[in-house]
């Protein structure tokens, strides 16, 4: 029960990721900085692909990851890659997620304040 209430309070919260976008429900969302709501939707980017990687490796998982046409083709090791397929798939998509927060952070070297056009195009 605890669990069902605490989604409900959590799905009160998800409007307040659109940003600015006009909506009945952003009544209920504290008020802050466009930086602020930007690290915050950064930081669900970065949940949702723990999520999604603790997903891949559930058992079950590597008969459906197996059925992407090229994952597992042409791969010689000592390991077979039907084994290591969940994993494989959990090392791409943190090889992703890191290639974002590096392409952010690199964009971001040296701005200062809000007002600089780099900042408009991470904050936007």
């Amino acid at each position: 029960m605890g669990s069902v209430l605490g989604l409900c309070s959590m799905a009160s919260w998800v409007p307040c990721l659109c940003g600015s976008a006009p909506c009945l429900l952003c009544r209920c969302c504290p008020s802050g900085n466009n930086s602020t709501v930007t690290r915050l939707i950064y930081a669900f980017f970065l949940f949702v692909g723990v999520c999604v990687a603790c997903v891949m490796l559930i058992p079950g998982m590597e008969e459906q990851l197996n059925k992407i046409p090229g994952f597992c083709e042409n791969e010689k090791g000592v390991v077979p890659c039907n084994i290591l397929v969940g994993y494989k798939a959990v090392y791409r998509l943190c090889f992703g997620l890191a290639m974002f927060y590096l392409l952010l952070s690199l964009l971001m070297i040296k701005v200062k304040s809000s007002s600089d056009p780099r900042a408009a195009v991470h904050n936007g």
